[in-house]
């Protein structure tokens, strides 16, 4: 762990020490420590007065597989808007390459859907849990990565660890933590990841030679190469038609290759054919974090292929449907050409958690993405929206790059009869407004207005609409 990530631990710590003992009084709700157990802590942020309306019966709980999301602005503005929330930590909050799927947070999830139902955690005989009374309904938001977490939540939760335990999986789930598990009401993606194993392998480089020698590159597939169109001072590129597909044949090559290194392994430890661990063994891969293609060029994965309500500063109800384009800024990183790079795991976390099949078929352009397998990998969140049948929400930020992702996301979604997909114009994958992006568009810096307060006035209408909850 670094310094800086060990500091901020030390902090959080301290600052969750000192709320133990009392609560903590806000301008609009009172917020109290929960221990969940099982490594999960959560602030618990109660409106103040009672709001006195039917969302009195909602329930938020928020939580993120590897980032500390116990002080997310979702809960601050929910609770705001008269939502009990409880925003969790969990003990992989700063260690993205520790969990070997999300069954490894599962038990936390179902712990926090309990306690806003004023249940005490296991082993624990008061908490603040008990003191929530009349919720019963529990939604759960999944922001980034927890999109896809949330999802392979809930997707156990309605049919049970059978879901993750299917043939066409890498490797199958362990269903240790993954009985009995409460479902929610209700599912928000915000800004939602395809799936750790897909970003994993949208990252992978296919530069790198030799996994033992990450500095010998090839250089015909190499996209931070100014020979083929990357610009260094301005993390930007403008890549050919045949680079880009010489690159992404490259990246599914690699990728696969790794899958393939790493189930042999797993084959030799389950038969004790080498002098290996019996449990599972390192598995080190340079160059798996940064060589993203579409973020320095900012053409790929730019636009939605149906229409969408945009919700703008001018009409924060939304305008359309239409379709949706980004107006991110080029975000290539170099930081894929140092140890930054490297995923420090093991053959099971690496099958687990960042594998998935890609075919030949593998291509990425304006307005798709294909050639992904994605049942190939528990941690996919088109393949976990399918078995889910509760109300879902997806919101993509408009600065941000997930346009069409999300919109597989949502096509995936079959067994629910209660869906949509709007887009907040100029906000950034942190719900802030994008100030660079407007002037880039040749608009006043502040043209996007409160993205904030526009995300959640609409995620507030959803929730509040008579009838669905």
């Amino acid at each position: 762990m670094s310094p800086t990530k060990r500091f901020i631990l030390i902090w959080v710590s301290v600052l969750l020490f000192n709320l133990t003992a009392t609560a903590i009084s806000h301008a609009d709700f009172t917020i109290t420590y929960v221990n969940l157990g099982a490594g999960g802590t959560a602030l618990l942020r109660l409106p103040s007065p009672p709001a006195g309306s039917p969302k009195d019966r909602i329930g938020i709980f928020v939580m993120h597989p590897s980032s500390s999301f116990i002080n997310s602005p979702i809960c601050t503005e929910l609770a705001n808007r008269g939502y009990v929330t409880l925003c969790a930590d969990n003990p992989f909050s700063f260690n993205a390459n520790g969990y070997k799927g999300y069954e490894d947070h599962s038990a936390i999830i179902g712990r926090g859907i309990n306690c806003l139902k004023g249940q005490n955690p296991p082993g624990q005989t008061s908490s603040p849990c008990s003191s929530i009374t009349g919720i019963t309904k529990i939604i759960i938001i999944g922001h980034s990565m927890a999109g896809p977490m949330m999802s392979f939540y809930q997707n156990i939760a309605e049919n049970g660890a059978a879901a993750c335990k299917k043939p066409e999986r890498l490797i199958p789930c362990e269903d240790t933590n993954l009985s009995n598990l409460p479902a929610a009401d209700g599912v928000v993606l915000l800004d939602s990841h395809l799936g750790d194993a897909v970003a994993t392998m949208t990252y992978t480089d296919p530069a790198v030679i030799r996994e033992q020698q990450p500095d010998l590159r090839d250089s015909r597939v190499d996209m931070f190469d100014p020979a083929n169109g990357y610009n260094l001072t301005t993390n930007s590129a403008t890549y050919s038609d045949n680079f880009r597909k010489a690159f992404l044949a490259g990246q599914s090559r690699r990728h696969n290759k790794l899958i393939d290194d790493a189930l042999e392994q797993l084959s030799d430890i389950t038969n004790e054919l080498r002098n290996v661990y019996p449990d599972d063994m390192p598995f080190v891969v340079p160059g798996s974090n940064g060589a993203r293609l579409w973020q320095p060029d900012i053409r790929l994965l730019k636009c939605t292929q149906a229409a969408y309500l945009l919700l703008t500063n001018a009409n924060p109800t939304g305008e359309g449907p239409k379709q949706i384009c980004s107006v991110r800024l080029p975000s290539g990183n170099q930081g894929a050409l140092t140890f930054d790079s490297v995923t420090s795991a093991s053959v099971r976390i690496w099958l687990g958690a960042h594998s998935v099949r890609t075919t030949k078929d593998y291509n990425q352009t304006p307005d798709d993405i294909t050639g992904i397998v994605y049942e190939s990998s528990n941690t996919s969140t088109p393949t976990n929206v399918e078995g889910i049948t509760k109300p879902l929400l997806i919101v993509v930020m408009g600065a941000h790059y997930f346009m069409r992702p999300d919109e597989i996301i949502l096509t995936h979604a079959t067994k629910t009869n209660d869906k949509e997909m709007v887009a907040v114009e100029g906000a950034v994958h942190g719900f802030t407004p994008c100030t660079a992006c407007a002037v880039a568009q040749g608009l006043p810096a502040n043209a996007y207005g409160d993205t904030v307060k526009r995300l959640f006035d609409y995620v507030d209408g959803w929730l509040s609409k008579p009838g669905r909850f």
